[in-house]
């Protein structure tokens, strides 16, 4: 199909940054439309011409009128075919754009798809990883749990030892303290008990002071005192015959008073903390 100069007008491209300039082809194309439109008016007008000219010339002879027609002829076709063939050669050059502009559109095409296809890869790449740390993240802090519970655990288990160890403790040692006042009282009660028998078993009489001495002794009624008292010591021994007087028991600066320690009920201990 031929291309008339309201093709040209009419054709439009698509804007690509390695294209020729827009604006240049437009003025391009503008003035392949207006030689166009100059060359069909030629071609109509010397249509015209020849068709006026087949049917005018009747009374003319026949050789000069087929050498005029050729001269015409000749003229016209060489001038038509000069301007066709640029015609030609600018819509050559049209289609070699198209072609070219296609084929960077292919590219391009291409160059998308590959671009796309990597950023699914790597976005997909990017979410393997990021699951991986999120449960390599979870993983640790589980461990982590896991590591303080144990610890916790052992804390427990460490003051559930002391507290066990503290009850132990003050069970022996009220043991201990029950024992020392029983033995204390059990003793106090035999020296109370013993004295006062040993005292009126004795008498007067002699009393052996010493090896191979001998004394008479007066001893007064024993009253027992309100609490533990040393016994002096006893006196010298008089010469042999003389009644010696019985010592005076004097109340001792130490006394063996237990009884301030209390009850082994009565002692309370501190919680440790």
């Amino acid at each position: 199909m031929a291309i008339t100069a309201s093709d040209i007008h009419n054709q439009s491209f698509s804007i690509d940054r390695k294209g020729y300039d827009v604006d240049e082809v437009d003025v391009f194309l503008e003035h392949v439309a207006d030689e166009i439109d100059v060359l069909n008016d030629t071609i109509a007008h010397l249509q015209a011409q020849l068709e006026e000219d087949r049917f005018s010339g009747f009374d003319a002879p026949a050789s000069a009128t087929v050498a005029i027609a050729e001269t015409v002829s000749s003229v016209d076709t060489a001038e038509f075919d000069a301007q066709l063939a640029q015609k030609d050669a600018i819509i050559a050059d049209l289609e070699r754009q198209l072609n070219d502009k296609r084929a960077d559109d292919n590219a391009i095409a291409q160059a998308l798809i590959i671009a796309q296809r990597s950023a699914d890869e790597i976005l997909a790449k990017a979410n393997a990883n990021a699951t991986e740390t999120i449960q390599d993240a979870r993983d640790e802090a589980q461990r982590i749990i896991d590591r303080a519970n144990t610890d916790r655990q052992d804390v427990i288990d460490a003051i559930r030892k002391l507290q066990d160890d503290r009850e132990d403790a003050r069970e022996e040692y009220a043991d201990l303290l029950k024992d020392i006042i029983s033995d204390a009282s059990r003793k106090l009660a035999d020296i109370g008990a013993n004295v006062p028998a040993a005292a009126a078993a004795a008498g007067d009489g002699d009393y052996d002071v010493a090896s191979g001495m001998t004394g008479t002794f007066e001893i007064d009624e024993y009253v027992a005192p309100s609490s533990y008292v040393t016994p002096a010591a006893p006196a010298a021994p008089a010469a042999a015959g003389m009644a010696v007087a019985a010592a005076t028991p004097v109340a001792s600066a130490y006394e063996k008073d237990l009884s301030g320690f209390g009850d082994a009920d009565d002692f309370e201990f501190e919680e440790i903390d």
